[in-house]
């Protein structure tokens, strides 16, 4: 081993990678570990074993506001995999076909968002113009207001709430709106609304979710650091050393660090630190006990192409109920295929009724839901269903008051994840503040002024 302080972080989300970058950038010898067989957490990929195309454990888009997210892209060099529009631009089904397109030119600036509800025919003139109101310069939630509530408070009308506002919280919170905490919707709306259009612009990946963090292992071994996967971690204590730490996997390895990041879900984090390190134990006690929510995600092959978009909002009927799916995306468009068939992605965000049936139902709906749409009557080839039980945490206002800071209580120890305190919901580029504040924290006095940092080394040896 080097004469460089050893830091270990436990969890190869995005979360964790972050972590990990900056505590090289400052000089660590890195250790990143990993329990399943591909980086992402919960975000990540793998390859399908019948049909051998490359699923995402649900679809994520990211959003023009992903600051830190996207930087963290370019710094493994996959930011080309996430290409973004120049402007906000949406699709959108009706039950039966009709389409309405949501598109707001990035040259027009915030005129083009206005522009775009203007035109918006799927929501009545009047609610468009109290909705692009809200959007601008609606006030902040009380402390404690739902979704629900904030919306009522907003006067936003019945159909902007199902068309724009419940798709909206959904996808951003996993949580239907009168359960979910206003503040952060609000953080989304500021964030991706109130700056420039190129903030609201969305970017799909053109690749498999864990590949695009996947350079982080030639990244860290061109330090002198090295990222396992397949580690998974049973109880960290500390180590034999004043101010070190000691981790014992499950396979019996011990591995002793001088600084700590656990980059975890709460409840997994709490249960590696109850036995010898009980400050850290007593912050993560209401995280670890916070519900989380669901997202279930249906593949279907066709022989051929059936989308005429990459991604298409299913907007539900007005009487309520519908197949369960909110969005729909052109797999076969967006991610190299490795055979003829085509894959379509239906994901459902905060999908308890769809993640309780079986997987013939939850297939059954998702062919019927395309056909309702006006979408494709083509029966399809092959099918896949991912359960995501524990996809999110499911920050309703009681619960995201009670996130965590960073902070454990013991000095060179620090928690990351999408579940702290970042002011976000739980999205990557949550997860990706998060893991920096926790470097940051478990190095305090010890950050390096930019000048001093390493040039990160890319594979084949250039900077």
């Amino acid at each position: 081993m080097s004469g460089a302080p050893h830091a270990l972080v436990i969890g190869g989300g995005y979360a964790g990678i972050a972590a990990a970058l900056v505590l090289s950038d400052h000089g660590h010898e890195v250790t990143l570990l990993e329990a399943r067989r591909h980086w992402g957490g919960r975000a990540t990929s793998w390859p399908d074993p019948r049909m051998r195309d490359e699923l995402d454990n649900g679809q994520h888009v990211w959003m023009g506001c992903y600051d830190r997210a996207r930087a963290l892209l370019s710094r493994l060099g996959t930011e080309g995999r996430v290409p973004f529009a120049s402007g906000l631009d949406l699709a959108y089904r009706e039950l039966g076909g009709r389409a309405h397109r949501l598109h707001a030119p990035a040259a027009l600036g915030r005129a083009g968002l206005a522009l775009a509800l203007a035109r918006f025919g799927a929501i009545p003139l009047g609610e468009r113009v109290s909705l692009a109101r809200a959007l601008a310069n609606g006030p902040p939630p009380a402390a404690g207001e739902t979704v629900a509530v904030w919306l009522d408070r907003l006067a936003q009308g019945p159909a902007a709430q199902r068309v724009f506002w419940g798709p909206l919280t959904e996808a951003a919170l996993n949580l239907p709106p009168h359960e979910a905490d206003a503040a952060l919707l609000f953080a989304v709306v500021v964030r991706s609304f109130r700056g420039p259009v190129a903030a609201a612009a969305i970017g799909m990946p053109r690749a498999g979710l864990a590949a695009l963090i996947a350079p982080v292992a030639d990244l860290l071994a061109a330090r002198g650091g090295r990222a396992r996967l397949g580690a998974a971690a049973r109880v960290l204590a500390p180590g034999g050393r004043a101010g070190a730490f000691a981790l014992q996997l499950e396979s019996g390895e011990a591995l002793l660090a001088d600084r700590v990041v656990l980059a975890v879900p709460a409840a997994e984090a709490h249960a590696l630190v109850t036995r010898d390190l009980p400050e850290a134990a007593r912050r993560l006690e209401a995280a670890a006990a916070v519900p989380t929510s669901p997202i279930v995600t249906a593949t279907l092959w066709f022989e051929r192409r059936v989308l005429d978009a990459p991604m298409i909002g299913l907007i539900p009927p007005p009487a309520g109920g519908g197949p369960g799916f909110h969005w729909v995306f052109d797999r076969g468009a967006l991610v190299p295929r490795a055979g003829e068939a085509w894959p379509v992605a239906l994901v459902a965000s905060a999908a308890r009724e769809l993640c309780a049936l079986p997987t013939a139902q939850i297939v059954e709906r998702a062919r019927a839901a395309l056909e309702a749409y006006g979408l494709t009557r083509l029966p399809p080839v092959a099918s896949r269903i991912v359960k995501e039980p524990h996809a999110t945490p499911a920050f309703e206002p009681a619960s995201a008051a009670r996130r965590p800071g960073v902070e454990s209580g013991h000095a060179g120890l620090a928690f990351a994840g999408d579940w702290t305190r970042t002011g976000l919901p739980a999205t990557i580029e949550g997860a990706v503040v998060s893991g920096e504040a926790a470097a940051r924290a478990v190095l305090g006095s010890a950050i390096l002024p930019p000048t001093n940092l390493k040039p990160l080394i890319r594979p084949g040896g250039t900077a």
